[in-house]
């Protein structure tokens, strides 16, 4: 199987998506005072993050169909499989896996998350992101 051109052009766009937000969460990640107290900048956040997450994942499940790659048991499985087939490095997962737990929380217990939870996963994984859009545009070569 392979990647169609309509295929890379999805990827491409989920991609312009995934870097406008880490560039957003890169700036915030830089800010001294502190936003995470103020509702509005800390629900921002939260939805930056797990809408980055979630362009992670469907860029991951496009192309483990298209190139029929085995089928993901839930969210970071579709990045392991992305690993297994040499997509993504080992080390770049093993760091960014504890996002899939946020990502589940701001779902499943949005109202235990914490402000400092929030500023302190943008931090960690707003880094990552970038990485991530490196790998897959050499992999599908966009």
């Amino acid at each position: 199987m392979f990647i169609t051109a309509a295929q890379k052009e999805q990827i491409r766009t989920w991609l312009m998506g995934l870097q406008e937000r880490t560039d957003w969460m890169l700036a915030l990640a830089k800010r001294q005072d502190a936003w995470e107290r103020d509702l509005t900048w800390r629900l921002a956040a939260e939805r930056a993050l797990h809408t980055s997450v979630e362009y992670t994942t469907d860029i991951g499940t496009l192309i483990i169909d298209a190139l029929v790659m085995r089928d993901p048991g839930g969210y970071a499985d579709i990045l392991k499989v992305l690993v297994e087939e040499d997509v993504l490095p080992e080390e770049w997962f093993a760091a960014v896996y504890g996002v899939f737990d946020l990502r589940a929380r701001f779902i499943r217990d949005h109202a235990n998350v914490q402000p400092g939870e929030v500023r302190a996963a943008i931090e960690t994984y707003a880094p990552l992101f970038a990485p991530f859009a490196d790998h897959i545009t050499r992999f599908v070569q966009l």
